[in-house]
């Protein structure tokens, strides 16, 4: 039921200490140093106290584009035999880790399959369906109509930076296969697994389900008992229809876009960092991803609405207006742009990022409309 291949750690036991309480983990199987994987902060966040903060992921710390790379290649080549496979990332935090893990086991094993992911934004698109994830920040997500052949895929492939409890992606699982009862399997992919109730998520989906992770574990939070959770921002977007804002077709729809980057400008010497936007990923990966060989140092990371207090993991943060409309606070973790000579904001449609992001970026920032 897990998978995981080649140059698996023994286990270990982990203690986190965090102004909001104690995590401890039980570290059971990794393919990379935990230290590699991971590091840890606190949410801005009532429902949980604590983060794990990829290292491998380009979220909230910035990375190569070959990091990211290889990391997909890894949980693609752990993946079971599939035969026509339908992939889904999860918004906003594991867009890009979808479409990576899904276009590396394409590369892999020759074979067709289709992506899309979840996203939270109304437009005038077919909805397939809606499911919660219950301990985010921001818990609905939307999941539009990826087509006939997407809809006709034989096994189901859920990608989400970390499965803690297991609940959102049953519940995605559970939605899509009360429409599509002709799937013969599940396989849930992530960075991290700490799920504790395998065997009970098994028997609520009915079908075969595989586990596919970098490392696997079980962790335990006991909160600080002085520890007053700060407020929650505001973080759940206004509804509004988005149809003007974004383009009409995405990975959010199930479509395959080609993608052509323009000239920069760019000199060998420079140190570059390339930012996607919210659920915006993939495509800013694929533009640093080409840069990389053309420059000195190219890194990649991304906006998010993600609320997180400054410490540990977080050395940086800014805060600033989304992009989409919503008129809410959007941050960037562990960027100091003193640290770059050039830096391109990657947007999609007319989502132009807010210009109080680039003024605090400097003037060595822009924005690149990339879909």
């Amino acid at each position: 039921m897990a998978g995981m291949k080649g140059g698996v750690s023994a286990a270990q036991e982990l203690t986190v200490s965090l102004p909001s309480g104690t995590l401890t983990l039980q570290v059971e199987r990794t393919l990379y140093p935990p230290a590699e994987l991971l590091d840890y902060a606190v949410r801005r966040n009532p429902k949980r106290g604590f983060l794990f903060v990829s290292r491998v992921l380009g979220k909230h710390i910035p990375i190569a584009p070959a990091t990211a790379a290889r990391t997909w290649r890894d949980l693609a080549a752990s993946l079971p035999p599939l035969t026509a496979p339908h992939f889904i990332g999860l918004a906003e935090t594991a867009t890009a880790l979808g479409e990576g893990v899904y276009r590396a086991w394409r590369q892999q094993t020759g074979q067709a399959a289709t992506f899309q992911h979840t996203t939270r934004y109304v437009t005038d698109r077919p909805v397939l369906l809606r499911f919660d994830e219950p301990h985010s920040h921001a818990p609905a997500h939307l999941l539009y109509d990826p087509g006939p052949a997407a809809r006709a895929a034989r096994e189901l492939v859920l990608v989400d930076d970390e499965v803690s409890t297991g609940t959102t992606l049953e519940n995605l699982a559970l939605e899509w296969l009360a429409r599509h009862p002709h799937v013969t399997r599940v396989v849930l992919v992530s960075l991290t697994d700490w799920c504790p109730r395998r065997e009970a998520l098994c028997a609520a989906l009915g079908v075969p389900v595989d586990f596919v992770s970098l490392l696997r574990g079980r962790f335990a939070f006991t909160p600080a008992p002085d520890w007053c959770p700060p407020a929650l921002p505001a973080v759940t977007g206004s509804g509004a229809d988005k149809t003007a804002l974004l383009p009409a077709r995405a990975a959010r729809f199930g479509d395959d876009v080609p993608l052509t980057f323009p000239e920069l400008g760019l000199s060998p010497t420079d140190r570059v960092l390339v930012l996607g936007t919210g659920e915006f990923q993939f495509p800013a990966y694929a533009l640093a991803a080409w840069l990389a060989p053309q420059v000195a140092e190219c890194r990649w990371n991304a906006t998010t609405r993600s609320p997180i207090l400054p410490g540990r993991a977080i050395r940086h943060a800014l805060s600033f207006t989304d992009n989409v409309g919503d008129q809410m606070p959007n941050y960037l973790y562990n960027v100091d742009p003193a640290e770059y000579t050039r830096i391109f904001v990657a947007y999609e449609g007319a989502c132009v990022p807010d210009p109080a992001l680039l003024r605090q970026l400097g003037p060595h920032a822009q924005a690149v409309r990339l879909l």
